[in-house]
């Protein structure tokens, strides 16, 4: 078993475990988004932020890596569990700003969880700062064990300063939640030989995520993504009769990313990107606002998988009609300017290099 035992300096209430390789600091509202447990956030993937009652000063602090659930010892006042796993083959505890770190025996490719204790949160959140020499006023004790991810929870609640800390992290957005979920489903899935996933559920179970398979029929298509809570319900759908025409000759795969890429660019038009996480073997779609699709790509980072917007050209080497009209315009502008092949006759001079020339349309368009 490892274990750290340590009196760690804490700023802001505040320490960290961080398995991201160059990574900054969580902000307090990223780090316990869409969790019902407060004092250990780990919604951003790879970091955990651990709350302390004191303020500023030193706390006891212990760290232990077990083989299997450790037995709860009911001396501790408050505690709370999650689920972590580590985004690189190194972590640390961290002090706050970096100010010093101990690096932790955890394994990448193996989900955690997590047990974070506490003991006289209350008494060190009164006293706000511990100098040299004054009494040891809380003490904390964080374990981790390997086992599938689970959602959050409280064990045990004492104290009003983890009362505070619960209550904060229920006020905070759920999205995280769901993509930390799925990311835990996927990596069980193509990974079927990994420790963790064998108890985990298929990801069809978890609500806000359609998964497609590559050679999914259009209606099973559609009756998927209109199930999901995030369906803009504006979504039209009076142009499959046209697109079936047009496509009858595809083969299966190239027909079902061309369908998924037209709800994709119609979804665009109502303010809604529609997400695809990276798979080999299935689309892993949900419909999200650009500021979550954003957020998204950032909760991804050194994940090793990947999220695209699906819209024509996604997949395809298709254009759509806006992409398309603005080459056309840009063309039709700039005609003048181009040098006609050779045997053929110029009516128009050459363009000088030091003319201006208009910008090139922006093929996303």
């Amino acid at each position: 078993m490892f274990r750290l035992e340590k009196e760690v300096g804490v700023s802001y209430s505040q320490v960290y475990v961080e398995s991201v390789v160059g990574g900054i600091n969580s902000r307090m509202h990223d780090a316990f988004a869409g969790q019902r447990s407060g004092l250990c956030g780990a919604a951003v993937p790879g970091k955990l932020f651990l709350l302390t009652g004191l303020h500023t000063g030193e706390v006891g602090f212990t760290v232990e890596v077990h083989d299997q659930a450790p037995p709860l010892d009911l001396a501790w006042e408050d505690v709370v569990e999650v689920s972590f796993y580590p985004a690189s083959d190194r972590s640390f505890l961290v002090q706050w700003a970096g100010e010093a770190r101990w690096e932790l025996d955890l394994r990448e490719g193996l989900d955690y969880r997590v047990r974070y204790c506490a003991q006289g949160m209350d008494q060190a959140r009164e006293k706000d700062v511990r100098l040299d020499g004054e009494p040891l006023l809380d003490r904390y004790l964080l374990q981790f064990w390997p086992s599938p991810p689970e959602p959050d929870r409280v064990v045990r609640q004492t104290s009003q300063a983890a009362a505070y800390s619960h209550d904060y992290a229920r006020q905070q957005p759920a999205f995280d939640s769901i993509v930390r979920a799925v990311m835990a489903q996927q990596r069980a899935l193509l990974t079927p030989d990994a420790e963790s996933s064998g108890d985990a559920e298929s990801p069809e179970g978890i609500a806000g995520m359609a998964v497609i398979s590559h050679e999914a029929d259009p209606e099973s298509i559609r009756e998927q993504l209109t199930s999901l809570s995030s369906h803009p319900t504006a979504l039209p759908w009076d142009w499959v009769a046209a697109f079936e025409t047009e496509h009858a000759e595809d083969d299966r795969v190239g027909y079902t990313q061309a369908f998924l890429e037209e709800i994709g660019e119609h979804a665009f038009d109502l303010g809604t990107v529609l997400a695809s996480l990276d798979s080999g073997r299935d689309y892993y779609l949900t419909f999200v606002t650009p500021s979550q699709y954003e957020q998204l790509s950032e909760l991804l980072t050194g994940q090793k998988i990947g999220v695209e917007s699906v819209r024509i050209g996604c997949w395809t080497p298709r254009m759509n009609p806006k992409q398309s009209d603005a080459i056309r315009a840009w063309a039709k502008a700039n005609a003048h300017k181009f040098t006609p092949a050779r045997g053929m006759a110029s009516t128009a001079p050459r363009v000088s290099l030091d003319a201006q020339e208009e910008t090139e349309p922006d093929q996303r368009a």
